[in-house]
């Protein structure tokens, strides 16, 4: 199967196809060089899923924003292209909710320039250079950044490893473990106070 680069065109006049990752461009060899957000995604996550259109990218979304933790993947929508990064640090308020988040992630950049294309990739020819603007790289392709306290209201979704379902239920989990043990601890107790009552009422202590 092959895969899009992320940051992915969404436009409405562009269709993402497996066969061209954007109408009118083959971006086949910058997949293969692993320079995109989803390459460094990968290497933090290996189980994370490559989308192959716009609609598996919304569909990634198994976490509520407010409910993001280290370890989470945030998915951005920058208008006409997708962007994927990963959670470093969750900031909180006095309240412990969630306001912003630290990233690190790759390709996220700006338009490169034809010089700065030629002074780092081949062929070095505007065509080229025009078609690695196609195919979403920026002049931090193949390079690791950080961002810090971006605000939550910035994250378009988020994807978890551990979905907060499955924290859910984990968490249910224990706790009908824990009143389990407590019950039978309880019962344990009772039931030794009342034979050392008897015990006592039979042999006074002197």
């Amino acid at each position: 199967m092959r895969r899009i680069p992320v940051i992915i065109v969404i436009a409405v006049a562009v269709t993402v196809m497996r066969t061209n990752c954007h109408a009118g461009c083959n971006c086949d060899d910058w997949v293969k060089k692993d320079g995109y957000c989803v390459d460094y995604i990968k290497t933090k996550i290996p189980a994370f899923p490559i989308p192959n259109n716009a609609v598996e990218i919304e569909a990634l979304k198994n976490k509520e924003i407010p409910e993001v933790t280290e370890g989470d993947v945030a998915i951005f929508d920058l208008g006409n292209y997708w962007h994927v990064s990963y959670v470093e640090k969750v900031h909180l308020d006095r309240q412990g909710n969630a306001t912003a988040i630290d990233v690190s992630e790759m390709n996220f950049g700006r338009r490169m320039s034809f010089n700065e294309y030629k002074n780092k990739w081949s062929p070095k020819n505007k065509s080229e250079w025009k078609r690695a603007l196609c195919c979403g790289v920026t002049d931090k392709y193949g390079r690791t950044s950080v961002r810090k306290n971006i605000p939550l209201n910035a994250v378009k979704q988020i994807w978890s490893p551990i979905p907060a379902t499955s924290e859910g239920v984990a968490g249910r989990h224990d706790d009908t473990v824990l009143d389990r043990v407590t019950e039978a601890l309880n019962r344990f107790f009772l039931f030794a106070k009342r034979e050392l009552s008897i015990t006592g009422s039979s042999h006074p202590v002197m």
